[in-house]
């Protein structure tokens, strides 16, 4: 699966990971097993509602989500962030 990423991910990324490492490491490690296994029951994964039903959310952890959609090649990283975020 090809995956993409977004400008507003990647500036979120940058600005949640900035000074906390053990967050920069876990995202990460979710976006590998979400390439090898989308459907990992760690992930949580489930389709977004309401104004976003065209978007999925995958767990970093109980705080953190990213959002992304899947698009004819892969799959779009939208963004990345605490739970308010959708």
């Amino acid at each position: 699966m090809k995956t993409y990423f977004s400008k507003k991910f990647i500036h979120s990324y940058q600005k949640l990971t900035n000074k906390n490492t053990t967050l920069k490491d876990k995202i990460k490690k979710t976006l590998t097993i979400f390439k090898e296994n989308p459907n990992h029951p760690s992930l949580r994964l489930h389709k977004l509602q309401g104004k976003r039903i065209t978007d999925w959310s995958i767990s970093v952890n109980n705080a953190v989500r990213i959002i992304f959609v899947y698009v004819a090649s892969g799959v779009l990283f939208i963004d990345v962030g605490y739970h308010d975020i959708y």
